[in-house]
C-alpha cells in the first residue's frame, strides 16, 4: 500500500509538470522581443485643411545599409494642428483629436519589397519650424498595434527624432528629413497556438492520471 501511495504520488507530480509545459512554453512565444533600430530619409507633403490644421502625408526610406527585419520604408497619414502662439506642430493620426472626427483615421505602415514583414501603428508627435533658417526638428511616439510575417499578432512603442529642412519655396509645403527611429517590438502568439501548447500538457497528465485510477481499481 505504502509503495503504491508512493508511486501514484510520483506519478501526479509527472502529470503537472506535462501540464506546466504548455504554459511555460506558451509564455516564452509571448515573450519574443524584437529590438527596433532604423535610420531613415522622410519626406513630408502638408496639406492644409484651416489657418491651424493641416494634414501630412509622409513618405520616407530607409538610409541603413540594411533595414531593421527588411522595412526599408514606411508611409503614413496624420493631422497636425499649429500653435498660433508659439508657430510649434502638435501631430497626431486620430483626428478627432483636433475635433475632426469625421476625417478618415491616420496611420503608420513598415514594409519592405522582398519580405512579408509589415508593421502598423498610429503615432503623436511635437515639432517646431524655423522659418528663417529653413529647419526643423521633432520628435514622437509610434504605437504598434499590428503586423504581418514576424510581426504579426506585434505590439510595441517606438521613439522617433526628427531633423527636417524647409523648401525655401514659399509656396510648396514639404520637408525634407532623416529620423532616428528606436524601440522594442514583441509578438503575441495565435490563440490557436496557445491552446494547443497548453492542452498538449492537459491531455498528456489527464491520460496518467487515468491509467493510474484503472490500475489502483483492478488491484483493489
Amino acid at each position: 500500500m505504502q509503495m503504491t501511495l508512493s508511486y501514484t504520488v510520483k506519478l501526479i507530480s509527472v502529470a503537472f509538470a506535462l501540464a506546466s509545459v504548455g504554459l511555460d512554453t506558451t509564455k516564452a512565444i509571448a515573450q519574443t522581443i524584437y529590438p527596433f533600430n532604423g535610420n531613415y530619409d522622410t519626406r513630408i507633403e502638408i496639406v492644409p485643411i484651416d489657418e491651424e490644421l493641416s494634414q501630412s502625408i509622409e513618405l520616407a526610406t530607409s538610409s541603413d545599409p540594411e533595414a531593421p527585419y527588411g522595412l526599408t520604408q514606411y508611409e503614413g497619414l496624420i493631422y497636425a494642428r499649429t500653435d498660433p502662439a508659439t508657430g510649434a506642430l502638435n501631430f497626431d493620426t486620430n483626428p478627432a483629436t483636433f475635433g475632426l472626427p469625421d476625417l478618415p483615421p491616420g496611420y503608420i505602415v513598415f514594409e519592405g519589397e522582398g519580405t512579408d514583414n509589415k508593421l502598423r501603428g498610429t503615432a503623436t508627435a511635437t515639432a517646431t519650424l524655423d522659418r528663417e533658417n529653413l529647419t526643423g526638428s521633432g520628435s514622437g511616439t509610434l504605437t504598434i498595434t499590428g503586423g504581418e510575417g514576424i510581426f504579426t499578432g506585434a505590439t510595441g512603442t517606438l521613439d522617433f527624432t526628427q531633423v527636417d529642412r524647409l523648401n525655401p519655396d514659399p509656396n510648396v509645403l514639404s520637408l525634407e528629413g532623416d529620423a532616428v527611429i528606436t524601440g522594442s517590438i514583441e509578438t503575441v502568439p495565435e490563440p490557436g497556438g496557445v491552446g494547443t501548447l497548453a492542452g498538449v500538457g492537459a491531455i498528456g497528465a489527464g491520460l496518467l492520471l487515468h491509467r493510474q485510477r484503472q490500475k489502483l481499481t483492478k488491484n483493489t
